[in-house]
């Protein structure tokens, strides 16, 4: 069994290639991020940040309000590193035991997992691809997408490990400044050679 990690800049375009990759080799995909949410909903987990931030993180219905977490933690960097020191463990932990459930039926998995060299990279994860692309184009999408402006696109980069330290950990480095056709093809050349 290969397990393959994605990770990369913010809107670069990690859950594309981690799609086009799993199409491509009929496999499995898990998602971090969407670990991460279903972990907001653990009744454990939500005490401990009830207990540290107080019950104002709750909408009505009890849930975790995700923009309550965001202005805590991309706002001061000792909440940040809290929270990532409570989720991150966990989250490898899950994404360990749903790699040994699908290995038994799958020959590869590939991982979304954004944060993996802050998480500490788990030992079943075999190879890394790393998905990057130019800031100007990375702050268009952003802002498309998520409505952020190039000073919040680069607040939240500041609490992440420069790229130019993750860059040569990685196995591979996929470039996607351009359209699909152009990603895809991008995929198909640099898969075969190894970052070096």
């Amino acid at each position: 069994m290969a397990v393959v990690a994605i990770t990369g800049d913010i809107g670069a375009g990690k859950s594309k290639v981690s799609k086009i990759l799993a199409e491509k080799f009929s496999c499995p995909l898990l998602n971090a991020d969407l670990i991460a949410a279903e972990l907001w909903h653990d009744e454990k987990v939500k005490n401990i940040f009830i207990s540290r931030w107080g019950e104002k993180i709750l909408d009505t219905s009890e849930n975790i309000i995700k923009s309550e977490i965001s202005r805590r933690i991309f706002f001061d960097p000792d909440e940040y590193k809290f929270c990532n020191s409570i989720l991150h463990p966990l989250i490898i932990k899950e994404l360990g035991v749903r790699c040994e459930e699908l290995g038994v039926k799958s020959k590869n998995i590939i991982l979304e997992i954004p944060l993996i060299f802050e998480a500490g990279v788990p030992d079943f994860v075999e190879k890394i691809i790393y998905v990057a692309a130019d800031f100007d184009i990375r702050a268009k999408r952003c802002f498309v997408q998520r409505g952020w402006s190039v000073k919040e696109l680069k607040r939240r980069e500041s609490f992440l490990m420069p790229r130019e330290k993750k860059i040569p950990l990685s196995d591979y480095v996929i470039e996607n400044n351009e359209g699909l056709e152009e990603l895809k093809k991008e995929l198909e050349e640099k898969l075969l050679t190894p970052n070096s």
